[in-house]
């Protein structure tokens, strides 16, 4: 009976050593396949809020001053990190500048960066706080403050030179003070819409995975083990 055990031994273990691998393969096959859903939804919300911003801009471009796009890209830095959140100011005020009054011009690049370092910013804040309604607003009125100083700086020294534009700098800030209060208003409420959208972030984060993997010695052979874990 011993001897027959031991006969046994080899192919038993060599079946249950099967079986495992197949679990493995299995569980790999179901979490990558997870992990492709998650990234295919992530994408989805990132392009249908890019084309928010895009299609909101084109469709306010008759209201001096509304333009929904920096609370969106700031938005899209909480949920998604700065990278993201940059290319969807930068690039969307590149893509609806081809269907607004006054189209493409030297003044296209300067939109686009006070759209997109102020997302960019708040991406960075969103990986260590834990941002609340008031906090965005908060994020949108300040890049758009950002945005028309930047804006107002290019305006001044662009169509005056530089000296000229140094020295009227004060003039047109306070010729464009109406319509930078009128922006700063339109984006807080913008925020204040769009707040309610913060809690994407959690649905995001929780989809995503993350893949180790484990080198494992098993009688004298070495055997790679994926681990998964849910961020």
């Amino acid at each position: 009976m011993e001897l027959v055990q031991k006969q046994k031994s080899p192919f038993l273990n060599q079946i249950a050593k099967q079986v495992e691998k197949t679990k493995e393969k299995d569980l790999e096959k179901e979490l990558q396949q997870e992990k492709i859903n998650s990234e295919v939804k992530s994408t989805a919300i990132f392009l249908a809020m890019f084309m928010a911003a895009v299609l909101g801009r084109v469709a306010l471009q008759w209201v001096p001053s509304v333009e929904p796009i920096i609370p969106i890209a700031i938005l899209a830095g909480l949920l998604f990190g700065a990278k993201e959140g940059f290319s969807l100011g930068f690039f969307a005020y590149v893509v609806s500048n081809f269907f607004v009054w006054g189209l493409q011009g030297p003044w296209t690049l300067f939109q686009a960066l006070g759209a997109g370092i102020p997302a960019a910013g708040a991406g960075l804040i969103g990986k260590v706080k834990q941002v609340s309604k008031k906090d965005f607003i908060i994020m949108s009125v300040a890049g758009t403050i950002f945005f028309e100083i930047l804006m107002n700086l290019f305006g001044s020294l662009f169509f005056y030179g530089l000296f000229l534009g140094a020295l009227s700098l004060p003039i047109y800030f306070l010729t464009s003070l109406p319509f930078s209060l009128a922006h700063i208003a339109a984006n807080a409420g913008f925020a204040g819409l769009f707040s309610k959208y913060l809690k994407l972030k959690n649905k995001v984060t929780d989809d995503e995975i993350k893949v180790l993997s484990v080198s494992r010695h098993d009688a004298g052979s070495n055997t790679t083990v994926r681990l998964y874990k849910f961020k």
